[in-house]
Formats: C-alpha cells, sequence, structure tokens
C-alpha cells in the first residue's frame, strides 16, 4: 500500500430510479431512495477514494458503518455521496461520509470504516 493522503476524498453520483427504491431493495413500502441504496453509493465513494493507493492485490473491505438517513429523495432526484479519509490506522481507514441530493440538502452523513486486505488471501480464508 503506499502512503495513503490523508483527506482523500471521492464523490460519485446516482439518479433515483424505480431500481434504487426502498421498495425496489426491500427496506421499506415507500418509492423513495433506499437507505441501503445510499450506504452503497457512500461506500461506493469511500473506495473510489483509496484506489489510486492500493498496490497489488490489495483491495478494502466494509468492516463497520455508522450512518443516518435523514431526508426522504424521491424517484428522478439526483444523489452525490462524498467519501473523505479522515483517519488511517495502519491498514484501517476511517471516512466521513455524506450524501446530498441535487437540491443541495444533505440527505446522509456519518462515518464507514474500512480495512485493507490481500484480495487472494481474504478469500482463501472463505473456502
Amino acid at each position: 500500500m503506499k502512503d495513503i493522503q490523508s483527506k482523500a476524498y471521492a464523490e460519485v453520483s446516482v439518479e433515483v430510479g424505480e431500481d434504487n427504491t426502498a421498495v425496489a431493495v426491500g427496506s421499506g413500502s415507500l418509492e423513495v431512495f433506499g437507505t441501503p441504496c445510499m450506504i452503497a453509493l457512500m461506500e461506493k465513494a469511500t473506495v473510489n477514494a483509496v484506489a489510486p493507493f492500493l498496490e497489488n492485490d490489495e483491495t478494502t473491505v466494509g468492516t463497520q458503518i455508522n450512518v443516518n438517513h435523514c431526508k426522504a429523495s424521491a424517484v428522478g432526484a439526483s444523489i452525490t455521496a462524498r467519501a473523505e479519509l479522515s483517519e488511517v490506522q495502519g491498514r484501517k481507514l476511517v471516512f466521513d461520509v455524506s450524501a446530498v441530493d441535487d437540491k443541495g440538502d444533505v440527505i446522509g452523513e456519518g462515518r464507514i470504516e474500512r480495512f485493507v486486505v490481500f484480495a487472494e488471501r481474504f478469500m482463501s480464508k472463505l473456502s
């Protein structure tokens, strides 16, 4: 692993559609952006933030998620998740994450922890 820059960050966006609503993913009964989909978007941002610093067979796995989903988003809204690396403790990476809608309103925020692993070794432990 290369020396990871403090405050490394990434942003990713998605449009709320029928396939990422709470109804579609089974996390609720309303046609709004599903919480699991917001979390997945945040995780994608964390992965992208550190991807340039990983070498060879390294990847990251999620180990802890603590986020609030504080505002609903209707079908058609554009959502952008941002992840900023706030702590590096050896192979443990801690990110501050947020998601905002196209009006600039924060719809979610929190922290996600990931751990750097060697993909082949990690997968071999599952056999």
